[in-house]
């Protein structure tokens, strides 16, 4: 399309049409959607904790440190990639994609306490090379928090995903480097011999409502989360040719679909100006993970 209207600016008749890409759509159902659920639902931007709309209480002591009102916090958060079987990595074909790049997924965030019991939430992961992938992704919420007798609140939550992820899943080296012949044929011929450069690009929007309690001494909070996103997810098969360029005979996979997850947690603040927490997540038919946060309040 550029190409086109670079030509016609400036007077020039268009000589040839580059290949589109075919774009195939896959119901939830498909093997080809569950592979790419499976990487949407990984990288989730889920709440590792009950977001700062509603002011901490203080310790029994008094002392505002270790359930003190946080107002900016800066935290890491580690999720595990739970590992991929043969028959799962193998997507409606006979050759297992290498989905097991990597055993983590690290990503920084940065909440905050709004004025009015509102909670913000933000992390950005740049494109910087981990375990052989690359990403650069985006996330954002926003929660309000309604507080209940007893020390519970109520927390509902919105937010939103969008990026890119890179890694060589449908082709890698490491098929040459076994004793499978047809693997080693499949690199060779069907790849060029060279890694590919796949590229997976999610974009959720997630609704929750969130029920949390903190304990009396103010050190401890749990919440219990559900809710459902709505997503749609790309993953471009990026064959690398001789000549370097991408192969457009290769397709970009769609998946558009709707569904619920749920998450079970708790932080704990004993120590002062600081917070770990750890999450149980769950999307049915995608992923069951953990995940644990360190962070800091800076304000």
């Amino acid at each position: 399309m550029i190409v086109q209207l670079c030509a016609f600016a400036a007077g020039l008749p268009v000589v040839a049409r580059a290949q589109e890409r075919e774009v195939k759509t896959y119901s939830t159902g498909t093997p080809e959607a569950k592979l790419v659920l499976y990487y949407s639902s990984s990288v989730a931007f889920s709440p590792l904790g009950v977001p700062f709309g509603v002011e901490r209480p203080a310790t029994t002591t008094g002392v505002a440190d270790g359930g003190a009102p946080s107002r900016v916090e800066l935290s890491v958060e580690i999720s595990y990639l739970p590992p991929l079987s043969a028959e799962q990595r193998t997507a409606a074909s006979d050759k297992p994609e290498a989905t097991n790049l990597a055993p983590i997924f690290p990503r920084p965030r940065l909440s905050a306490r709004l004025p009015g019991g509102f909670g913000l939430e933000l992390s950005w992961i740049p494109p910087l090379r981990v375990f052989d992938v690359k990403a650069n992704l985006f996330a954002g919420a926003l929660s309000y928090s309604f507080a209940l007798p007893s020390r519970f609140s109520l927390v509902p939550r919105v937010s939103v995903l969008a990026g890119r992820v890179e890694g060589p899943i449908t082709c890698n080296s490491d098929m040459a480097s076994g004793t499978d012949v047809a693997l080693a044929r499949y690199y060779s011929f069907v790849c060029y011999g060279n890694d590919s450069r796949d590229y997976f690009e999610p974009r959720h929007l997630s609704g929750e409502l969130m029920a949390a309690h903190t304990s009396t001494s103010g050190r401890w909070e749990s919440y219990l989360t559900a809710g459902a996103r709505a997503e749609r997810s790309q993953f471009d098969v990026g064959v690398i040719r001789e000549d370097g360029s991408r192969d457009p005979d290769q397709p970009i996979l769609e998946v558009e679909a709707t569904r619920a997850y749920g998450a079970v947690g708790t932080s704990w603040f004993g120590i002062p100006r600081t917070r770990l927490a750890a999450e149980l997540y769950y999307a049915p038919g995608s992923v069951f993970t953990g995940r644990v946060l360190a962070g800091v309040r800076l304000w």
